[in-house]
């Protein structure tokens, strides 16, 4: 007698992972939003007179 022919084939779930991926897209947008806002707040060109090098003396804060 012939052994049964069992189906073993199981198809790949080839379309899963999306969520994290579009997860990961947003966190990335995030970042990107984050450090621009943090730059253009704290960013001094190097000819703006209120700039300061590294080593200079802080600046004395006016009295109040």
């Amino acid at each position: 007698m012939q052994p049964r022919h069992v189906d073993r084939y199981v198809p790949a779930v080839t379309n899963g992972g999306w969520g994290f991926a579009a997860g990961i897209i947003a966190l990335a947008i995030l970042l990107i939003v984050a450090a621009t806002v943090i730059h253009k707040k704290t960013y001094k060109h190097p000819t703006d007179p209120t700039a300061s090098a590294i080593g200079d003396p802080l600046p004395e804060r006016p009295p109040r």
